[in-house]
């Protein structure tokens, strides 16, 4: 909601989950350097959905930094915009990796209770999202919470522009959130982004998880809860634990999750780390597998399989400067 509220200032157009970043193990192989956009196009499609071709892109110098700037200004620049960015919950835990990449960029984080990305996980899940169903999905996103909370203070101790809002403060008072934003890049506040209506999704996945950004209406309060009491126990445990470790003010405490529950004790939070890095070293790997693969295997497997545009759903963080802004996401 943020990506398509944000797109419709004048000054801004940001790329919808792109992910370049996935695919940068790419650039360290020359034979590479010919095929990135098609690589990345069958990855995605992330050229196809903004309305690029591989050929427009292929000037740019074989790297992740020159070719991420290139995209990103080429897409800005065709819709009349100086901000520029991409939107995605691959970015959670590599902020201060892109922080070094682009040094003047500024970054927006928008958090979302835990229990109510738990919830939006089952019902991605339930929607047909093969993302979401995958083992461990809730896991990954628990956790995954800290690790953006831990990314998140390291950008504001090295003195970088970080802006924080929360997903239920844009809900119930989407202007003044988007007040705040403008504020933050440093851009005139206009009406029309406190409201969807007529705000561009052509790039936004197709799917029923997605229903919600498609409609004119912003929908504010919680949706029903469809964790089971394990997973509720388990995600309010976690909330009180972090709450001892950060203070009362991380995570929100409007959480009915984190009342009267225990925090983890010392072993399930080993056993529940150990997982989540087994889990996260498995996505890594198949990210590599697909960034150094032969191009004509990945061809192939395309065609063999059908893929379809990969199905994700997510929230958002940011960065810019005044030629240049990262959206990124985390979903949390």
């Amino acid at each position: 909601m943020l990506y398509a509220l944000l797109n419709k200032h004048p000054q801004v157009a940001l790329m919808f989950e792109a992910d370049l970043m996935c695919l940068r193990p790419m650039f360290l192989k020359p034979s590479n350097s010919l095929y990135w956009p098609e690589r990345w196009n069958l990855r995605n499609d992330a050229l196809r959905r903004h309305g690029l071709t591989p050929e427009d892109v292929r000037h740019a110098s074989p790297n992740f930094v020159s070719a991420f700037t290139a995209t990103h200004q080429l897409f800005a620049m065709r819709r009349g915009a100086s901000i520029w960015g991409d939107k995605s919950p691959f970015y959670f835990d590599r902020l201060n990796q892109m922080a070094d990449d682009f040094p003047d960029a500024r970054f927006i984080i928008l958090w979302r209770d835990p229990e109510d990305t738990a919830n939006a996980v089952l019902r991605a899940a339930a929607a047909g999202s093969a993302h979401f169903s995958r083992r461990g999905a809730i896991l990954r996103e628990l956790l995954g919470y800290e690790v953006l909370k831990k990314e998140c203070d390291r950008l504001f101790s090295r003195g970088l522009p970080v802006c924080q809002i929360n997903y239920e403060d844009l809900v119930s008072e989407t202007r003044l959130v988007m007040q705040k934003v403008c504020e933050f890049l440093e851009i005139p506040y206009c009406e029309s982004v406190s409201h969807l209506e007529g705000a561009d999704r052509s790039a936004i996945y197709v799917g029923k998880f997605h229903s919600l950004i498609r409609r004119n209406e912003i929908v504010p309060g919680r949706r029903p809860r469809l964790t089971n009491a394990a997973q509720h126990q388990r995600i309010g445990g976690y909330i009180e634990f972090w709450h001892r470790v950060y203070g009362e003010n991380w995570p929100s405490r409007d959480n009915a999750a984190a009342d009267h529950v225990r925090p983890p004790h010392l072993l399930r939070r080993i056993i529940d780390r150990t997982s989540y890095r087994a889990l996260r070293g498995w996505d890594q790997i198949t990210r590599i597998g697909f960034a150094l693969a032969p191009i004509t295997l990945l061809n192939w497997h395309r065609r063999r399989h059908q893929l379809p545009v990969q199905q994700v759903n997510s929230t958002a963080h940011a960065s810019h400067s005044p030629q240049k802004t990262e959206l990124t996401s985390a979903a949390r």
